[in-house]
Order: structure tokens, then sequence, then C-alpha cells
């Protein structure tokens, strides 16, 4: 009505006029009716006062404002909210069947086992690297209770959330920093996921999650590569710190022993769980690779491949209890608290309150850090540490100090850090669960799962939790595991690839797997038999594991390649690729790799590795360019295909198989190639199991 408003105002009229005006609207009306119409009214007087502001009042721009931030949550609400009922009482948007149902159990049980084993690894990490404040139950509690609002409430309900990696060396370091500033570390803590938590909303009501689009496979490898390496250097520490360092000749000496015999028990406890820990990791990693066996069916040899980690636990928590290995290994078990269970129910690692003491002041905290002081100098006069009068000093001054308002202003940069994380590692995590391979039929909903991921991690804070995120690889494994799988041979002949429709889009999977989790910490005192060296090795399983499928480690490994045997693996990168812009392309990566984790090793500033890990998507879009043409990006680091492109599954031929929830990735069973030009996006065997 733009043209009508023009009309009026060139021609003005007094009060009490009888007019006949016509309106034609502007060229720019759309979906109105452009005929002439003629009106004609007595107009009433009006006062004319001038518009202020604009026309618009405070409250009106305020309000404008709000819905323009908030239009993208709006868009994820008004897509999934009308599909809300179907994703519990449909297996395939219509009806139920027989046989979604029994794809949801059992992908549910998969989902399970892939989760609770690395809460298992990083509870039992954290309550060594948090001086016994967070542990076990914490984990297994964060994992549950997150991963159960995020059924009911999340927009994308294939992605499985829970305690990552990351999140054990950022908490790992911000306790440090803690003991450094004499700041109780839980009530911090708590202050870092609450100012975090409200990050993310803001984040999430801005539209800067559009940005996560632009991550690639430049990034995903890097981020990857890192996990696998951290992996592997937390194990061998914990493995070889005790045989190859004197620790154990000034620390306390058990009562009637001397400490010459107990040097040699601790050194024999060390031995023994290295033998366990090799042991394990190597039928994981044999049962890993049973899909290219020829034993067995197709069924079992995945089945197998599958359930690698659980199996190869348990084979060496039961050899460790024949009698001689027994006697080696001592106590060196899984750290869990002795009593897991009160007057009042379920109990943290020490004692203390489930609900984190976060006001300043008030006799809840300071009672709180005097428990927890006492609680790290009970864990490393356990442990045999000797403790050194620095250390002491620093956790006698914590005790002492409760929670101060000036501590809650210092928890705002790590905060700001551990958003930069979650914005990396939960936005690729949701994006490869619906990837546009498997063709999912219900829409995204990107900021409002980020918005709701805010919600948990400022909820994690008021418990005294560690905070959780999409996991990757059981977020896209657990998609897989709701598909239905088909095998189709490459038009090169050099094996199979698979295909997938299909997909259970429903809720139950993940609620089920989540309240699984949670249910475990009624387990504690059967978890608390297995040995630290299978632990260790579990943890360099998934340090290997991580490797495969991601081409930074393939390309590595091709630069010291015999230079006849390389060409042949060249061709995969187009004739245009240049062998010595690979080797530029990869030292790049590897530099990354390398300044993350020195990084992320470093005291104090450590708790900024997450910031290095985000400044990866700008690298790749405004750096790399400068560096090679966009030729040799397209190979190097193609850009993923539009979704309309996958939308429907290529026809096939061959047999369908039910969905096997592998973590090998397209291919890489049947003995495929070397594919540098195409990105396995993290793929399914990061951190696989």
């Amino acid at each position: 009505m733009g043209g009508a408003k023009q009309l009026l105002t060139n021609h003005p009229v007094t009060s009490g006029d009888a007019v006949g005006v016509e309106l034609r609207p502007d060229s720019s009306s759309v979906g109105e009716d452009s005929s002439p119409r003629t009106v004609g009214a007595e107009i009433p007087p009006v006062a004319v006062e001038p518009p202020a502001s604009g026309g618009r009042s405070c409250g009106e721009r305020l309000a404008g404002a709000l819905e323009t931030c908030c239009a993208d949550i709006g868009d994820d609400l008004h897509g999934r909210l009308p599909l809300y009922l179907s994703d519990w009482a449909t297996t395939d948007g219509i009806r139920c069947t027989l046989g979604g149902s029994v794809k949801i159990f059992s992908a549910s049980l998969f989902s399970y086992i892939s989760s609770v084993l690395p809460a298992i690894v990083i509870g039992d990490l954290l309550f060594s690297s948090t001086g016994g404040q967070i542990g076990l139950p914490e984990v297994l509690v964060s994992t549950g209770m997150t991963g159960v609002i995020w059924a009911f409430i999340g927009g994308q309900p294939l992605c499985i959330i829970g305690v990552t990696m990351p999140v054990a060396i950022f908490t790992s370091v911000c306790y440090i920093l803690s003991l450094e500033l004499q700041v109780p570390f839980l009530p911090w803590m708590g202050w870092i996921c609450v100012f975090s938590g409200i990050m993310h909303i803001l984040l999430a009501a801005s539209g800067a999650v559009h940005f996560v689009h632009k991550t690639t496979a430049f990034s995903c490898e890097i981020f990857g590569f890192f996990i696998s390496v951290t992996y592997i250097y937390d194990a061998l520490a914990q493995l070889l710190g005790p045989i190859l360092s004197n620790r154990g000749i000034d620390a306390w000496s058990p009562l009637g022993s001397s400490a010459m015999v107990y040097l040699l028990r601790e050194r024999s406890a060390s031995f023994a769980n290295a033998c366990l820990a090799t042991g394990t990791y190597i039928v994981c990693m044999a049962l890993h690779r049973a899909p290219r066996w020829s034993l067995f069916t197709p069924r079992i040899r995945t089945a197998l491949a599958d359930y690698a980690a659980p199996l190869g636990i348990v084979i060496f928590t039961l050899v460790s209890y024949i009698p001689y290995v027994s006697e080696a290994v001592g106590d060196a078990r899984l750290d869990v608290p002795e009593n897991v269970f009160g007057p009042s129910g379920l109990l943290p690692s020490f004692d203390r309150s489930w609900l984190n003491p976060l006001l300043p002041g008030t006799e809840a905290a300071k009672h709180a850090a005097e428990a927890a002081a006492e609680a790290t100098a009970e864990v490393l006069d356990r442990a045999g540490v000797n403790v050194t009068a620095g250390t002491l000093s620093l956790l006698e001054g914590a005790g002492r100090h409760s929670l101060k308002y000036w501590h809650v202003s210092t928890a705002l940069a790590p905060a700001l850090m551990l958003t930069a994380l979650f914005f990396f590692d939960h936005n690729v995590s949701s994006k490869l669960a619906q990837d546009p391979k498997f063709h999912l039929q219900k829409p995204s909903a990107y900021h409002w799962d980020f918005s709701v991921l805010g919600l948990e991690v400022l909820l994690v804070g008021l418990f005294g939790v560690p905070p959780g995120n999409g996991l990757i690889p059981q977020a896209p494994l657990h998609t897989r595991a709701l598909a239905t799988v088909e095998l189709q041979e490459r038009a090169s002949g050099s094996g199979h690839k698979e295909t997938f429709h299909s997909v259970v889009e429903t809720r139950w999977s993940n609620l089920i797997q989540s309240t699984a989790v949670l249910c475990s910490v009624f387990a504690l005192p059967a978890i608390a038999v297995i040995p630290q060296g299978c632990l260790d090795g579990v943890f360099l399983f998934l340090g290997m594991a991580g490797f495969d499928g991601n081409e930074l480690w393939e390309r590595m490994w091709l630069m010291i390649t015999q230079p006849s045997l390389r060409a042949r693996e060249l061709r995969f990168m187009g004739a245009d690729t240049r062998y010595s812009r690979v080797q530029l392309y990869t030292a790049i990566q590897l530099a990354f790799v390398v300044l993350v984790f020195v990084l992320a090793k470093l005291p104090y500033i450590a708790v900024a590795f997450p910031l290095l890990i985000a400044v990866l998507i700008p690298c790749r879009i405004y750096w790399l360019p400068r560096l090679f043409t966009p030729a040799e990006l397209d190979a190097l680091d193609p850009p993923e295909p539009p979704p309309d492109s996958a939308r429907e599954p290529e026809p096939m031929s061959p047999r369908a198989e039910p969905a096997r929830p592998s973590p090998w990735p397209d291919g890489a069973a049947e003995g495929g190639g070397l594919h540098l030009g195409g990105s396995s996006t993290l793929s399914e065997a990061h951190q696989a199991l």
C-alpha cells in the first residue's frame, strides 16, 4: 500500500472533506489485487503530531529486534514442532512397524555401549586430574541427564550428547587454574558453565550457528587428529610414567612395609597394567578389523567389530583375576567412590551436596571448599604421591577461601573458551548425524539445538557435573544404526560403498540409551573391578582407531611412501594437483595439530586451546585461498555437495542388508583405496568403538 500513502501525502485534504481516491498499489506489492480501487470516506478530525523516533516506540523497536534475532530459532521450531508426535509414535513418519521397533532397540543397545565406555574412561581420567572432585558418578549423571533432556526437547534427537575428551582436557586445565588462583574449583566451574550457557543461547538467537556450515574437512581432520594424539599421549603417560620415574621412593609407605618393598609392589603393578593394556589394545584392534577377515559370516564379523572395546575389557578383566596376575595388579583398578549410596541416595565423588554452592560467601560454599581440599589430599595420599610444600599450600589455600565475587568475574574468560569449543565440536557432531548421505526426511534445527545445549550447560553448572555436547562418532553411528543399509559395487570395481535410506527418525533410541547410562551409576561397584591397565588399553585403541578414515593421517604416511608407489595413490587427486602442493597442505594441517596439542598442555594458558580450534574455520575460508588455487582446494578439501543432490539414494541392484552400526567409513572395510580427493568428514571411524 506504499503507493496509496504517497498519493495521500502529495494531495493533502482537510478534515470533513469527502474524498474519492484511486488507490494503485506499488509494483513491489506481492500477492495483492493490482486493480485500482476507489474509496470514498468522511475523514474525521485528526490531531497530527510529529512521529517520535521514526514512528516506533522503544518497546516496538525492542520487540522487532528480538523477533529478528530469534527468527532462526523460530524457523527451527516451525519446522520441527508439527513433527514432534511422529517422533514418538511412528517409525517411518506414518506408522509404527515391528521392523522399525526392532531397529530402535538394537540402535539403543549399540549407542549405550558406545557412550558408556568413553564415559568410564573419561570419568577415571577426570578423577585423577581434578583431585577426586569430579569422577565417574558425575560423568555418568551428566551424560545421562543431558541425554534424557535432549531426547525430549532437542530439535534433532538423532544427535547423542555426552562428556567428550576435549571437555575432560578443558576441565582439568580449569582445575589447575583454580589452584593457582586459590578459587574453589566446583563453584568456579559452575559459574563457567552458567556464563557459557548464556553465551550459547545468545549465539543461537543471533543466527551465528550458520557459520558452522562453512566447516570443511580441513578443520575436521585437524580436530580428529588432535583427539587421537591426546588419547595416545594420556595412555602412554599413565602406563610409562610410574615405570620410568622414581615415584614411590619418597612416597608414603604402608605400615609394616619398607619403602623398598612398597616401591617393588608399585613397579610390579605398573608392569602388570602395562601388559594388560597391551593385550587389551591388541584384542580391540584385531576385532576392530574383523570385517577384513574371511572367518565367520559378515554379520558376525560386523558384530565383533562393533563391540571390540567391551569385549577387550571383559576378556582382560577376567585375565586380571588369575591368581598370580591378580597379586601383581594389586589394587590398581578403577577409582570409584567407596560409598556409592548414602541415606539421601546417590553420592558424588566426595562429601558434598549435588547442588553446587554458587552464591559467594555462604556457609555451604565454605563447607564445599573445605571438603574438596580434604578429598584432594586424600586422593593424592592414596595414590602414593609425595605432596610438595607448594601443592600443599595451594590445597590449604583453596580450602580456606570460599567463593568470592571477584572469583565469579574471572569465570567469564574460560566460559568464552568453552563456548568456542562447543560451537565447533557440537555443531560438527550434529552436522555428521544429519549428513545428506542418510537421506533424512525431517528438517534440521541447528539454532534451536544450540540454545537447548546452552540450557543444558547452564543446568550442569548448577549440579557441579562436567558439561557435555554432541559426541563423535556416536552421533553419526546412531543415525547409521537406525538406517537401512544397501551395498552397491563401486564403478571402479574396488569394493562396495554403502547407501542409506529409511532412517527411523525417532526419539526413543536416544531416550533409552541415555536412561541406561544414567542407571549405570547403580553398577559402579561392578565397574570398580576393571583394572586400570584395561582402560589405558582402550585409550590406545580409541586413539589409533581414530586415525582410520582421517585423510590427514593417510597423507602423512604418503609423504614417506616409496615414490614409485606414491603415484598410484595420487591418481585420486586429479592431474592438476602437484605432489608438492599436497605436501604443503599436509604440513599446514600437522602444524595446527602441534599448535593445538602444545597449547592444551601448557600451564595457565591451556584453557585457550578451544579458541585455536575455532580459528580453524576462518583460516580455511580466508587464508588457505591465498596459498592454493581453487582447483587445488577443490581436490584437497572439496566443498560438500548441496543437500538436494543427495536427497534420494542411487538405484541399487545388490542385496539390502539390515543396518549395522559399524565404525568403518564407507568402503574401508572392503579394502577401498586412499581417497585423497574426498573428505571423510571426520568419518565414523573417528574415536571409533
